[in-house]
């Protein structure tokens, strides 16, 4: 009889410590979600304004996009119990989805579905949308223009051009921020290039460069390109300086 009632009295207190675990289980359940709620809705706006941005650029080449924020998807969020996980962030993402096509839909960007190009152009006016929210005292890419046709190029030029020299008083922060853009070419006539906001750097090396950087003399390299085609025709020799 001792030994039941002893049994008794450790299921009872069992009992109630399990109601209390669970009571408060309900209460750290009900603050993580008022956490994630601002969290989630904070997160979502970012989002929002990126896409809008993204979905602004891409029509601008002829084509659609749109950003979404994904979640993992309602299969992955049920555990065992058939409860829903809602904190399970290593399966939260981006979604980046575009369409290049009038008669296709909008796509998620993948190496499967798209071509080089096509993932070039989406990734590049990703990270302009990007650009607006981030507050960087500069930005540089490398190459970022190869492996896109000449049509693209010059979009996505004209969109680099826009975003890095807008003006401190338009802008949300105090300056844009610097952008350098490194790569082996240019295509001609780009759109934006006579913009003073803009420095072109070239780097040379190689045995035939000059010893001096004071040798470098542009004047006198226009005065003798204008020479020679004054007196292409003539045939006439220039002395040598």
């Amino acid at each position: 009889m001792r030994q039941y009632e002893e049994r008794r009295f450790e299921i009872a207190r069992l009992k109630d410590q399990l109601e209390d675990a669970g009571s408060e289980k309900d209460m750290k359940n009900k603050q993580l979600d008022q956490k994630l709620e601002i969290w989630e809705s904070q997160l979502i706006n970012i989002v929002k304004k990126v896409s809008e941005k993204f979905s602004s650029y891409m029509k601008e080449v002829g084509c659609a996009g749109e950003v979404r924020l994904y979640t993992g998807g309602k299969n992955s969020q049920e555990n065992n119990d058939g409860e829903i996980r809602s904190f399970n962030f290593k399966d939260w993402g981006i979604e980046i989805l575009v369409k290049f096509r009038e008669a296709s839909s909008l796509q998620v960007l993948s190496a499967q579905t798209h071509s080089g190009g096509e993932r070039s152009v989406s990734t590049i006016m990703y990270l302009m949308g990007l650009q607006n929210l981030m507050l960087s005292p500069f930005r540089c890419v490398d190459e970022i223009n190869q492996g896109l046709d000449e049509r693209n190029e010059r979009f996505v030029f004209k969109r680099i051009v826009e975003n890095s020299t807008v003006p401190a008083n338009s802008s949300n922060n105090d300056h844009c921020g610097q952008y350098f853009l490194i790569t082996p070419k240019l295509l001609p006539n780009l759109e934006g290039m006579e913009n003073e906001n803009i420095t072109v750097l070239f780097v040379f090396s190689g045995p035939h460069n000059f010893a001096n950087c004071l040798d470098w003399n542009v004047d006198k390299f226009v005065k003798d390109k204008m020479w020679f085609q004054t007196n292409n025709i003539t045939g006439k020799k220039r002395k040598s300086n």
